[in-house]
């Protein structure tokens, strides 16, 4: 493999995320020739403590003292400039990427290595675009001085000038939020079971066969009553007395699968399979719990058709049809699904709750409310219930209701970090810093890996002037949610704002494709054009001015709008 496809590799792995897959490409070509300060400046943004950054920026101002890149970032992360009549510094103790053989070799002073340019800007642009190459763009406008004569403009933008995006729920919204006192959290703990009081209509038995005096009627009480361990114990007393019953076996398995043992649920479906091999909804349970334990896809939907061929008036075989659909973004076939469903199971509370998700994704907000609360009047013990209902009011700029559904889910299921998660994002549309940023406190406790949660801790953390804690959390938020527009223009701007200019071009491109509405749009123009004059790249940027002009009015921030006009009309 040439030289060149190495470093495109080594570029497409490191605007994907593969910093390790990037980084051994690029020791790869370091080993070939440690004198190129292009490998070691890339190198630069790839590794991942502050320590190994400097030693990259020192390597590079080695082979190239007036590198204005390197400068720029040496003087942002605060660290001293080394001096040109030392020796390069060894790597020690050698680290992953480091080793001695490809420790900057001593350049004499006053002597430069010369630029002979084997990575052409024609063969960049040819071969990989702009978009991948920016940061190379950068090194080379670096050289020339661009970055240094743009640095002395003031363009780093201000704090003011965010983009402070709402989640796509509140956008459609169109109400002014409500308010409410700022105060702490409280959440008392309940017992879920003071809720089986209340009137609800259970979603009817698949099967449920006469036994008298049998502990299966005591298995199926328990499972009604929801304790699932105990149905267990009763379903395994019948079972060893009646081993070829397959309710009693489909049962203890449902009672697993509610108990998420996932296995012990899979392994129980196929034994009712095995002793009744007619029996739908044993075949919906395997395909259910395999999708818990990665079953092939092919093999779950086989699984889901088999079903509902034995039983095509098996409703909870058509709502398992819609998840496998749901799950997918196939919301047109599981809205038909569902339809289908309610023809067989209209007073289910699992069908409207499924409904009301499916209309959630299609963004039909208003009939996603309906028939969550549709879900909750049915069966008020059906928690799941309370997730849908709360994030169907925030669509609905409800967000007292919103927070009012979530303090009464978390009294129930108080570890749960997705109801703290929504409960921030409630608190936080409706104009309430302090709890809302407790909530998700709370939140990435129990989960730290949750996306929505990390993006508004990014926001709260980049509003204070903490950009190396709002980069980490904006990180997480594209690591979580890659699709998400808003998160990953943030992390772009906290990269820029970083001093990272090349990384943030990187990401602001990659959210090109995600655009769903003009105000992103702005956005991206905004923030893609910045970068670019960060990075010397100002006739480049002109398209983006340019096209942030075109937009209508009301789309972009009056700031924006100003600043553009002021580079398209100097």
């Amino acid at each position: 493999m040439s030289t060149d496809q190495r470093l495109q590799q080594a570029i497409e792995a490191s605007q994907k995320g593969d910093l390790e897959q990037a980084r051994e490409l690029l020791l790869e070509l370091m080993r070939e020739d440690n004198r190129e300060p292009l490998y070691w400046l890339l190198m630069s943004t790839v590794v991942e403590s502050r320590d190994e950054r400097i030693y990259c920026l020192h390597n590079v101002l080695f082979l190239d003292p007036e590198n204005s890149a390197a400068i720029h970032d040496l003087e942002l992360l605060g660290a001293p400039m080394p001096e040109t009549d030392e020796e390069a510094p060894e790597a020690e103790p050698a680290e992953d990427w480091q080793t001695r053989e490809i420790a900057a070799p001593k350049i004499p002073k006053g002597v430069r290595k010369r630029q002979d340019d084997p990575l052409s800007i024609g063969w960049i642009a040819g071969s990989l675009g702009l978009g991948l190459v920016l940061i190379l763009l950068g090194y080379y406008a670096a050289a020339n001085g661009f970055f240094d004569q743009f640095m002395q403009e003031d363009a780093t933008p201000s704090a003011n000038a965010f983009f402070i995006p709402s989640p796509r729920a509140s956008e459609v919204a169109g109400e002014t939020p409500e308010p409410t006192a700022t105060r702490a959290i409280v959440v008392v703990p309940r017992d879920p079971s003071e809720l089986l009081d209340a009137p609800y209509t259970p979603t009817p038995l698949y099967v449920n066969t006469p036994h008298p005096d049998s502990p299966y009627e005591d298995g199926i009480a328990a499972m009604q009553a929801q304790n699932f361990e105990a149905a267990i114990v009763a379903f395994e007393e019948h079972l060893a007395a009646n081993p070829a019953d397959a309710d009693a076996a489909y049962y203890r398995a449902e009672a697993y699968y509610r108990l998420e043992d996932f296995q012990a649920a899979y392994d129980g479906y196929n034994q009712a399979i095995n002793i009744n091999p007619q029996l739908a909804a044993a075949y919906l349970g395997r395909a259910q719990s395999g999708a818990e334990l990665g079953v092939p896809d092919s093999e779950r939907l086989t699984d889901l058709n088999t079903a509902l061929l034995l039983d095509p008036n098996f409703g909870l075989g058509y709502i398992g049809r819609a998840d496998y659909h749901l799950d997918r973004d196939e919301t047109a076939a599981s809205l038909q699904e569902l339809n289908t469903a309610e023809s067989l199971l209209p007073d289910s509370a699992l069908l409207h709750n499924r409904k009301a998700q499916a209309q959630l994704q299609d963004e039909n907000y208003s009939a996603a409310l309906l028939s969550s609360q549709r879900a909750y009047n049915i069966d008020v013990t059906y928690l799941d219930n309370y997730l849908t209902l709360a994030e169907a009011q925030q669509a609905n700029g409800n967000y007292s209701g919103s927070i009012e559904t979530l303090q009464s889910f978390l009294s129930f299921e108080g570890e749960s970090g997705e109801a703290w998660e929504l409960l921030g994002v409630s608190y936080y549309l409706n104009n309430n810093s302090s709890p809302a940023q407790e909530a998700f406190d709370r939140a990435l406790e129990l989960d730290p890996n949750l996306p929505t949660a990390s993006y508004y801790k990014g926001l709260d953390e980049e509003s204070k002037g903490n950009n190396q804690a709002a980069l980490g959390y904006f990180r997480a938020a594209v690591t979580g949610r890659p699709g998400w527009f808003e998160a990953r223009i943030a992390l772009a701007r906290a990269y820029l704002l970083g001093g990272n200019p090349g990384n943030a071009f990187l990401e602001a491109n990659a959210s090109s494709s995600l655009i769903e509405t003009n105000e992103q749009r702005a956005a991206l123009y905004y923030w893609r054009a910045t970068i670019l004059e960060t990075l010397g790249q100002s006739q480049t940027a002109l398209a983006d001015w340019q096209a942030l002009l075109a937009l209508p009015a009301d789309d972009v921030p009056s700031d924006w709008r100003a600043a553009a006009e002021e580079k398209v009309n100097p």
